[in-house]
């Protein structure tokens, strides 16, 4: 691992950072309360699980200190995460919604780490495939094909980087690179997807 693979880190977390404010401004005045507040929540849990990850990189690259404690927070906080916002998407793209509406239930299994891996990796997939599959459902309402592809791509993409994070290459600089290739295009892919029905008209309240 290093600075530079460490700095690259941070892109991805920017970009989601940019398509969890186009969804949050276009999806306000359609969602209920509930729904809308799983999905700001997700955003948020998600974006901070990138920050903490990254930052652990760099400054553990930078040989300033080891603050495990931001890598160990990162799965939990990012599964719980796209858990959060892959259920307020499906309710609100699935569900009636309204003023009265609270679409806001998300049993949360608190497991620790070591033992639990595996339920955050399921909360992740889950979340992931929620939030991909709600917003392939918007695109193909609105006849949005190349949104539809890309949403479809970024789902594959996370699952194939996920598999690659699985493999613990170490210090193998190569992998790590493509590892985080992968991270960053399925982010592209989310970000020119969300674009694409942003630009489409996504905050008319008549496209969900």
């Amino acid at each position: 691992m290093t600075v530079g693979l460490a700095i690259f880190d941070y892109i991805p977390v920017f970009l989601f950072a940019l398509t969890g404010i186009i969804l949050m401004r276009d999806l306000y005045n359609k969602l209920s309360k509930g729904a809308f507040a799983l999905v700001a929540a997700g955003v948020i849990m998600v974006l901070v699980a990138g920050i903490y990850k990254a930052t652990w990189k760099l400054v553990y690259t930078l040989g300033a200190a080891d603050l495990y404690l931001l890598n160990d927070a990162f799965l939990p906080i990012q599964a719980a995460g796209f858990l959060l916002l892959g259920i307020g998407l499906v309710a609100g793209s699935f569900f009636r919604q309204g003023k009265g509406k609270m679409y806001a239930i998300a049993p949360l299994a608190v497991v620790p780490q070591e033992r639990g891996a595996i339920v955050f990796i399921i909360f992740m997939v889950l979340g992931y495939l929620g939030f991909c599959g709600s917003m392939t459902r918007v695109a193909v309402r609105m006849k949005k094909w190349l949104a539809v592809i890309l949403y479809i791509l970024s789902f594959v993409l996370l699952m194939g980087m996920g598999y690659l994070g699985s493999r613990e290459f170490g210090n193998d600089g190569l992998m790590n690179w493509v590892e985080e290739g992968v991270n960053t295009a399925a982010q592209i892919c989310l970000l020119v997807a969300t674009l694409n029905l942003h630009k489409a008209g996504l905050a008319q309240k008549e496209s969900l």
